[in-house]
């Protein structure tokens, strides 16, 4: 009998501490939801509700991070659980006067200040645009961009203080395995691509791998014939168009002729010698449906570099969204709905409707005319510079400037330029793009 009941109390503890270990987080994979159960029942707690209540959790110990199985089944599941989260506003309320907070991805940080009047967002990671607001002496903090973020607090006008918040995901999906994940979905042609893509722009808006998956999803949308889907690619794969391989840039080519969108391309990649991107480029300019027409070529030291003649209603201003427009739009939908994939055609062309109507600006101008007519991209290019506040894109004026020049055959002003972009930002990529240019004028 006493055997019989030390077997039982050992089954018993051994069961206890396998919960506490899911709840923990100390399980090395597994599926969520079973893990979101678990943790239910170990807490006496309920899954999160889906009405339009407000949920409020009071912070009682450091966020445990759970390790999970990266795979499409917890991919969803995890999306699911942060827009429930989103949807019902779940709440992180922090009582304390803190320079330092953690908050999971999804969920609403609040927390009070010490009479501080106005807040502001100093640093955010690559790509986030988080939500901060202070009302009535408490701060609100939201964003579901995985990483740390530093706000800084004003008293009479003066900087008081920092604080430090760092956005967590509750579950550690490796960002290889996640990377492999959308790898083998986007070969199969497999939907779920795009919710493994969105996720990992939220856990990594800057990721090693940022490159690859974009080029990924632009394939796989380009494979499957989707339009939608290729706008959202075309805008995270167009600046690093001259860091693709030429088997890359010719499907990116052929994508945007697709979908009839006009991409800019570096003058030096119409000295390639490899066949396909040579058929995708005159594909792409020769084409009824390409948004440019293939124009004359213009001399620059004896090599000849093809330019491109604009259409009357060019697309310029599609052109110039940066890839930290593409991530938003792209995580923005899990705002309004995921049922097993995203899309965020809505928002995009919503984007599109309020920048037509904006007036046009000199950088604007110059991008419209940088293919056609280069020495009316260089005249507004350079009042871009001297008249409009564009610190953030003035490596790339710089870049353009150099490489409107170079098809205009001017060595001294392309390399004067190309001087300027190395001295002011030597770690920017249009420094290294730069050196392309360099090379055609030698």
């Amino acid at each position: 009998m006493l055997k019989k009941l030390a077997i039982t109390l050992v089954a018993v503890v051994f069961v206890g501490c396998y919960n506490l270990d899911n709840v923990g987080g100390k399980n090395s994979g597994g599926s969520i939801r079973e893990i979101e159960i678990a943790g239910s029942q170990q807490t006496g707690g309920t899954t999160t509700p889906t009405t339009g209540e407000t949920v409020e959790t009071k912070p009682q110990q450091e966020e445990k991070i759970v390790s999970v199985d990266v795979n499409d089944e917890n991919v969803n599941d995890y999306l699911t659980i942060i827009k429930s989260n989103l949807r019902t506003s779940a709440k992180k309320v922090d009582d304390n006067i803190r320079n330092q907070y953690t908050v999971p991805i999804g969920e609403t940080l609040v927390f009070p200040v010490d009479n501080e009047r106005a807040i502001k967002l100093s640093t955010s990671p690559k790509n986030a645009n988080p939500k901060v607001s202070l009302t009535n002496g408490k701060v609100s903090f939201r964003t579901v961009y995985q990483g740390q973020y530093v706000l800084s607090t004003y008293v009479n006008g003066s900087v008081n203080r920092k604080i430090t918040v760092s956005a967590i995901s509750k579950y550690d999906f490796d960002e290889k395995d996640l990377y492999k994940l959308i790898l083998q979905d986007s070969e199969k042609r497999d939907k779920d691509v795009e919710n493994a893509v969105t996720l990992y722009k939220m856990l990594y808006p800057a990721g090693r791998y940022s490159k690859e998956v974009n080029y990924l999803f632009l394939k796989y949308a380009y494979d499957i014939k989707n339009n939608s889907l290729i706008n959202e690619a075309l805008a995270g794969v167009k600046n690093d168009f001259s860091s693709y391989s030429d088997s890359e840039k010719a499907t990116i080519l052929r994508a945007a002729k697709l979908a009839n969108k006009s991409i800019f391309i570096p003058s030096e990649v119409y000295n390639t010698n490899n066949s396909d991107l040579k058929n995708a480029l005159n594909e792409y300019n020769n084409s009824s449906k390409a948004p440019v027409d293939r124009a004359t070529s213009t001399q620059v030291d004896n090599r000849t570099v093809a330019t491109e003649k604009n259409k009357a209603k060019t697309q310029a201003r599609e052109d110039e969204t940066s890839i930290a427009d593409y991530a938003r739009e792209k995580v923005r939908s899990v705002v309004g709905g995921i049922s097993g994939t995203t899309s965020t055609a809505t928002t995009v062309a919503s984007a599109k409707s309020k920048a037509g109507a904006s007036t046009e600006s000199y950088y604007e101008k110059g991008m419209k005319n940088i293919n056609s007519n280069p020495r009316v991209a260089i005249d507004n290019f350079k009042k871009s510079l001297s008249s409009e506040k564009i610190q953030d894109k003035k490596p790339e004026i710089y870049y353009n400037i150099a490489s409107s020049y170079a098809k205009l055959g001017n060595r001294a002003e392309v390399t004067k330029y190309i001087r300027l972009l190395k001295q002011e930002f030597p770690s920017s990529s249009w420094t290294k793009k730069s050196e392309a240019l360099s090379n055609l004028i030698k």
